[in-house]
């Protein structure tokens, strides 16, 4: 059983052999006091607990599950496969089953953080921010983790397969896999660990998405994966700066550990990286025809305080600079979901839509009025003349030839073959 030690924070020389500094600071020092807090709390009130009997055991249980499953990250977690489903979603909203696939995002999610917890006992034991989580705290035993975790991951695979489509169920049993088997081992060895983490992180709205177009997994489906990809890693690298002392404390090699960055310049540069990248999301999103054309402004000047909150913070890294890109993250992410499903195109039902890259033909502001079938703005072909013409054979014997949006103004070559007459003159019929 692991204590909640104090201790081991005593002595500067101690501290300076573990390359951590000589006092702790940002959520380690918060920590400690919070720890020591929360011990004299729970001694205080043992004896009054005592009283409840049965009722305050049940109590006690589900708060274990709470911490367990990590609940506000699984919360937020389910959020972003339930925008997923409502961006994927056509005209009317299936409420029933995005109930159902948030259950089941939010078992997995849970199995996972479980699995996770259960893997770092130990190195949890020694970090302030985690010393108070069920297992190192002994409030729970890894065989009662380990039975809570087995039956969510398969209690949530199994509803997703059973309430949505296999594709999510897939989608959630290789999430809890990565999350378990990659990114937990990974925290100790490499700081490409947080690379990792944001695959994990990008996989639940696609879920959503899976669920909503009956198993599809569309080109317009990675516009908000790719958001949350981007988003956590200055969400991430403000989290590892503030709590570098507690990481090397703890035996992660995040990047934020002295040996690969001493300064935090290494780390700032790659949340502020990150961060410019999410200003072409909302262009993206039009250009998918996922959102209409007001997504793009707004979600750009969603961005543009990430991106200048990065700035400051690769400019002058402090625990007080990565606070505020920190807090800053939590707000861009639900606003940039919300405004996306406020302006979501619906899709068609029943129907995948591929992604289909075309040229306006008059207008160079016409990328704006993309839909799931294309620009509106480009009708015909007729204006890219001869080029059209020659690419619509083709190029290996074993391939159908591509068929083109215009159909009625498209020439096929291979008419003459087929009906014995004119294929410069005929016109292809719409199938």
């Amino acid at each position: 059983m692991y204590r909640c030690n104090t201790h081991v924070y005593a002595t500067a020389a101690a501290r300076a052999r573990m390359g951590l500094s000589a006092a702790p600071t940002g959520i380690a020092a918060e920590g400690i006091g919070a720890a020591r807090a929360t011990a004299a709390a729970r001694a205080a009130s043992a004896s009054g607990n005592r009283a409840w009997g049965p009722v305050a055991e049940v109590l006690a249980t589900l708060r274990v599950y709470h911490d367990l499953s990590k609940f506000k990250l699984s919360a937020f977690v389910v959020s972003t496969a339930a925008a997923g489903y409502v961006l994927g979603s056509g005209e009317v909203i299936d409420w029933e089953q995005l109930g159902w696939t948030s259950l089941g995002t939010m078992l997995c999610s849970s199995s996972a953080n479980t699995w996770n917890q259960i893997f770092e006992i130990k190195n949890d034991s020694v970090m302030a921010r985690t010393m108070r989580r069920p297992l190192p705290s002994g409030r729970c035993s890894v065989a009662h983790a380990a039975l809570f975790g087995v039956v969510t991951g398969m209690a949530g695979v199994g509803l997703l397969r059973e309430k949505a489509n296999d594709t999510t169920a897939a989608l959630g049993a290789g999430n809890v896999a990565l999350y378990a088997l990659c990114y937990t081992p990974m925290k100790r060895v490499h700081w490409l660990n947080t690379w990792a983490g944001a695959v994990v992180g990008a996989v639940p709205p696609l879920m959503g998405w899976a669920a909503a177009r009956e198993g599809a997994i569309e080109p317009a489906s990675g516009v908000l994966a790719a958001a949350l990809y981007f988003w956590q890693m200055p969400h991430f690298m403000a989290l590892a700066y503030m709590a570098k002392d507690d990481y090397v404390r703890g035996g992660y090699r995040m990047l934020s550990h002295p040996s690969s960055d001493p300064t935090g310049r290494r780390l700032a540069g790659v949340a502020m990286r990150n961060s410019l990248y999410m200003f072409p999301l909302g262009a993206l999103a039009v250009g998918c025809g996922l959102t209409t054309a007001p997504f793009a402004y707004e979600a750009a000047l969603l961005a543009a305080p990430m991106a200048l909150s990065a700035a400051v913070f690769y400019r002058r890294p402090s625990v007080a600079n990565a606070r505020n890109m920190f807090y800053g993250s939590l707000l861009y992410l639900p606003a940039f979901q919300a405004l996306a499903c406020v302006h979501r195109v619906p899709r068609t039902v029943g129907e995948v839509d591929p992604l289909r890259i075309t040229v306006p033909k008059e207008r160079w502001w016409a990328w704006s009025e993309w839909s799931v079938d294309g620009w509106r703005g480009f009708r015909d072909l007729n204006g890219m003349g001869d080029v059209m013409h020659g690419a619509t054979a083709a190029p290996f014997p074993f391939l159908p030839p591509p068929i083109w949006p215009s159909t009625a103004d498209a020439r096929c070559p291979h008419r003459a073959e087929c009906e014995g007459g004119d294929g410069d003159d005929g016109r292809v019929s719409r199938r």
